[in-house]
């Protein structure tokens, strides 16, 4: 009997064809459930997982389910919900977008499945009917977070494994392909390379294989020096080792946990039940990253020393002579991939993009080691052989015209407005710097200086009629964050203690207003204003002078550059021009103040 299918669908491209035909030609089949993992004999590197498609036909898709095998490095193309026709995916379900507060430590979150709960005589995960499967008793095993409002989030554990250990595919495939310590195949073998120095107390230092991308440092670090993060990881090999029976034809359901411990963050795509209290994630979009030490981060072979060798096109360089060139997959083009195979050595190579991971809240500090200078720099790259499909498993042989696909989703941090955006670069800045930033706290003349929370702001006062008659209506108006409700503007003031020396940030709300993009659309902005650092270390003067600088800054209409005169001590201005080092929004906008002040931090 159909399933009736009255959710919206979008226009959604993805950059793979999948190489196993989906039935017949011409017909829309949605991808809808991830079944167990397969070990694959024909390239056993790449781990498949079982996935299960839908027909789709008038408004409804079929009760029948067809099964094919995807490898596990691709769940990240082909995602639930995900619409194929002719191996292809040119739209999606749109589902539910939704960020939730969760816990990641042990009384926050639990392991079930349909069976599991069957047997126990639990309430199932979620009701059937809102995202039926084929079995009742489906035995995949899903994380189960208790919520504030006395519901649930339900989130597949493949869906979180292939999303949230990393930010490449190249990590799920590693961890689900080796023990984690022996020979050569192993994980510690294929995630970190030779330190080339001691280790030392209280600092995490990790030096990445070349395949893995600088997105999968956090988890890297905590996976080598984190031993609840370890005892996570291993469990994914294990699990399959311990399940694996080659006589058998039904897959292996593993358990994934959280891979640290804490309050979390997460933005996931999915289904509401419960009258709103609960929700079915089908999707994750994002989560926060675990605080703790700051992380010393360095690559295998890399060109990020200090007085480093030079760049790619440095004409003397052998370091990587030879090596094929990589190009970056984006649609509308469209790559072969297979799970049948394993890449050639030196054939091309390309790059594919999952769906972009959000770092919500505040990501982990990570600095890049700067070592000794590098005696080779890069040599001249040359083109790969012609490859007609493309495979992510480790390289054998040659002549099978398989070139090798790198596929990982961008870590990106969403953008909460410039003040959200400053503070929030500010308490990232103090983490990677502690030794030169003692602290970081926002400022009103109610609270004082303040650490915790959002930073509240103080509020302009308005510029009264009898301040000045010839004040013209637009300088008044320009107080006001919304003048129809008489709403006024609030000022933003934070103090950084650096070396001793406190260092004040002024910046003013803006008003929201519709921006164009880089290709000429339209979307939501605000306005643009400069930002004010000064350094008064008299604390009556500076309160003093903020006082002055709240009343001269309306009259000014927030053009703060022309109050830099009437400034006590040293002061400027600056711009919030991002950067292409930027971790975080206005990471370059703080480094690029607190310059203006005479100090500065190695990058």
């Amino acid at each position: 009997m159909p399933i009736p299918f009255n959710l919206k669908i979008k226009p959604t491209a993805k950059t793979i064809r999948i190489d196993t035909p989906l039935k017949d030609n011409h017909t829309e089949w949605v991808a809808w459930w991830y079944g167990g993992i397969y070990k694959n004999r024909k390239a056993n590197s790449q781990p498949n997982v079982i996935v299960a498609f839908r027909e789709i036909f008038d408004g409804a898709v079929s009760d029948k389910v067809i099964y094919r095998y995807i490898p596990l490095t691709a769940l990240g193309q082909v995602t639930v919900g995900s619409i194929w026709k002719d191996g292809v995916c040119r739209s999606g379900v749109d589902f539910t977008v939704q960020d939730f507060d969760i816990d990641f430590r042990s009384d926050g979150w639990q392991l079930t499945s349909f069976e599991h709960a069957f047997k126990n005589n639990f309430e199932p995960p979620y009701p059937f009917e809102i995202h039926p499967l084929q079995y009742p008793g489906d035995k995949n095993w899903l994380l189960q977070f208790r919520l504030p409002s006395g519901g649930k989030l339900v989130v597949p554990c493949l869906e979180f494994f292939s999303r949230c250990y990393g930010r490449s595919q190249e990590v799920n495939r590693i961890l689900a392909s080796y023990p984690w310590e022996g020979n050569e195949d192993s994980c510690l073998s294929k995630f970190y390379a030779r330190l080339d120095e001691p280790e030392e107390p209280n600092k995490w230092k990790v030096k990445l294989k070349k395949r893995l991308r600088n997105g999968d440092t956090t988890f890297l670090a905590h996976a080598k020096y984190d031993p609840y993060t370890k005892e996570k990881a291993k469990l994914i090999y294990s699990q399959i080792e311990k399940n694996y029976k080659p006589e058998s034809t039904s897959p292996i359901f593993i358990e994934v946990a959280p891979w640290f411990q804490g309050p979390a963050e997460i933005k996931v795509k999915g289904i509401w039940f419960d009258n709103n209290r609960s929700f079915l994630a089908l999707q994750v979009m994002g989560c926060s990253d675990p605080d703790g030490i700051l992380i010393e981060r360095d690559r295998e072979n890399s060109n990020n020393r200090d007085g480093g060798a030079g760049d790619e096109s440095d004409a003397d360089g052998n370091a990587w002579s030879g090596v094929p060139e990589k190009k970056l997959i984006r649609p509308p083009d469209i790559v072969d991939l297979t799970g049948d195979a394993e890449p050639d050595h030196g054939t091309s190579s390309v790059e594919l993009l999952d769906q972009d991971f959000v770092v919500m809240g505040i990501p982990r500090a990570i600095v890049d080691r700067h070592g000794k200078k590098i005696t080779s720099g890069s040599g001249a790259k040359r083109k790969g052989d012609d490859a007609s499909a493309y495979s992510s498993g480790e390289p054998h042989g040659s002549g099978k015209n398989i070139g090798f696909a790198s596929i990982h989703a961008k870590p990106v941090i969403e953008s909460h407005g410039a003040l959200m955006d400053m503070w929030s670069a500010m308490l990232y800045t103090q983490k990677k710097y502690p030794d030169n930033i003692q602290s970081c706290e926002w400022f009103t003349f109610e609270d004082g200086y303040e650490s915790q929370g959002h930073p509240n702001l103080i509020a302009l006062d308005p510029i009264g009629e009898d301040d000045n008659m010839d004040i013209p209506t637009t300088t008044k108006n320009w107080v006001y964050y919304d003048v129809a409700t008489g709403r006024v503007r609030g000022v933003m003031v934070v103090r950084l203690l650096v070396d001793g020396t406190p260092v004040h940030i002024v910046e003013l709300q803006r008003r929201p207003r519709k921006i164009k993009d880089e290709n000429d659309q339209e979307k939501d902005g605000e306005q643009s204003f400069r930002g004010f650092i000064t350094v008064i270390e008299d604390d009556d003067q500076f309160i003093r002078w903020l006082k002055r600088f709240l009343s001269d800054v309306r009259y000014v209409r927030g053009i703060v550059q022309k109050l830099t005169p009437y400034t006590p001590g040293k002061a400027d201005t600056f711009t919030h021009k991002p950067a292409r080092y930027e971790e975080v929004p206005c990471e370059a906008a703080i480094l690029n103040a607190l310059s203006k002040v005479g100090v500065n931090f190695e990058l």
